[in-house]
């Protein structure tokens, strides 16, 4: 079914199509650029984000999560798509799928070339208890007997090892580690209609089902998508990819699309030396890399700086406490000062209060006796408060010269 889903997407969306299914240069009919290999066998998990020079998101947006990459429709015209930037001469490509569920989406991997060889695993929405598998050659959509269906349980809940080996001589599918189908070359009109050039790993969902499609693709996607049913969402967990050959890039020699027309150009190719590429170091890694004169001299500055700060915390600490003792003896005096002055006030009034007779209840008026005595101590008084304020002045010159 992979010619409806290709009306289906030129329905939809001419860039879905071209991000999906189609290719910038078609080799059969001209010169094209050599296509970069993987030349390795590596494994991707796809809950973090994934690199950019390996793997390019085609087409709308890819959520990384716990579980993997998520494929989400929300709304009419969607289709998230990622696309492999390396492609395989033969090989195993091994996916960990989660389908969507939902009338009229379509969750698929699709290994395809630049002359439109290409392999599939769909998933229709509407049925979670099988996928379909497929293949075509240069793009051959001329007959639809080629599609099989295979049974898988809770494809939409549970993860599921879909498997793809694909050598010049035959052609497998296998789920979680079984065997289901198995094409040979001659079996595929003589070869022609074979798989054979070098090609990129895809992953996507569609609406398959989206009312603007013709009814043939509708009725194969399970009925129209209900929009306000979604979101429907595809999880990819991990990808293992083995590239067969081990070059840095596959030239096309001529324009017959046959796998002995591809010259495999050797060297390291480009997702090769990002997967091997060393990882950040870590802190200790980039100081056991230091020269020892480097480690004696960053030991001497942090010493040094560690000095400074030491210092540095002595002299605030010994300032504080010079200003807290200046606080406090200047607080003193003042406490003395009032106290003195308070003394002045009282010993004032009283001495009014008996020149003027003044009055207070349950208080016997000075006699003449009492108003002489009062005259002696009044004399005898005024000397000893002026050696108390002379005492106070001095102990408060006293204190400040202790401070400091």
């Amino acid at each position: 079914m992979s010619f409806l889903w290709r009306l289906a997407f030129w329905a939809i969306t001419i860039g879905s199509v071209l991000a999906q299914t189609f290719t910038d240069c078609d080799p059969l009919k001209k010169d094209c650029p050599a296509a970069p290999a993987l030349g390795t066998n590596h494994t991707w998990t796809f809950n973090q984000t994934l690199d950019d020079t390996i793997w390019n998101v085609t087409n709308g947006r890819i959520y990384n999560t716990e579980d993997g990459a998520e494929f989400t429709i929300k709304t009419k015209m969607q289709s998230p798509t990622l696309q492999s930037n390396f492609h395989i001469f033969f090989g195993i490509v091994e996916s960990h799928v989660k389908m969507a569920k939902g009338n009229g989406i379509i969750s698929s991997v699709v290994i395809q070339s630049a002359d439109r060889d290409e392999i599939d695993w769909e998933w229709i929405g509407s049925n979670t208890g099988e996928v379909q598998s497929n293949y075509f050659g240069k793009g051959n959509d001329s007959s639809f007997d080629r599609g099989g269906k295979h049974s898988v349980a809770n494809a939409d809940s549970e993860f599921h090892n879909y498997t793809t080996f694909w050598s010049k001589e035959k052609l497998e599918w296998w789920i979680d580690g079984g065997l289901v189908r198995s094409l040979k070359y001659e079996d595929a009109l003589g070869g022609k209609n074979f798989p054979q050039t070098p090609s990129n790993v895809r992953y996507g969902i569609w609406p398959a089902g989206d009312s603007g499609n013709k009814k043939g693709t509708i009725e194969w996607a399970g009925g129209e998508v209900d929009y306000n049913a979604g979101p429907y969402t595809m999880v990819v967990q991990k990808v293992r990819v083995h590239d067969f050959h081990t070059g840095k890039e596959y030239e096309y020699t001529d324009h017959s699309g046959s796998w002995e027309s591809i010259k495999v150009v050797e060297g390291n190719s480009t997702a090769v030396e990002q997967i091997n590429k060393p990882p950040p170091k870590s802190m200790s890694e980039k100081w056991a890399e230091l020269p020892t004169a480097a480690k004696v001299g960053i030991y001497c500055g942090a010493a040094a700086g560690g000095v400074i700060l030491i210092v540095g915390f002595i002299f605030f600490f010994l300032r504080q406490r010079k200003r807290g003792r200046l606080e406090h003896a200047l607080h003193d005096a003042k406490w003395s000062t009032d106290r003195t002055e308070m003394n002045n006030f009282q010993l004032d009034w009283k001495q009014s209060e008996w020149k003027h007779r003044g009055y207070k209840p349950g208080v016997r008026l000075p006699t003449q006796e009492m108003r002489g005595v009062a005259k002696v101590e009044q004399r005898l008084l005024a000397p000893t408060l002026l050696a108390k304020v002379a005492w106070v002045g001095v102990s408060r010159l006293g204190v400040l010269v202790s401070v400091w």
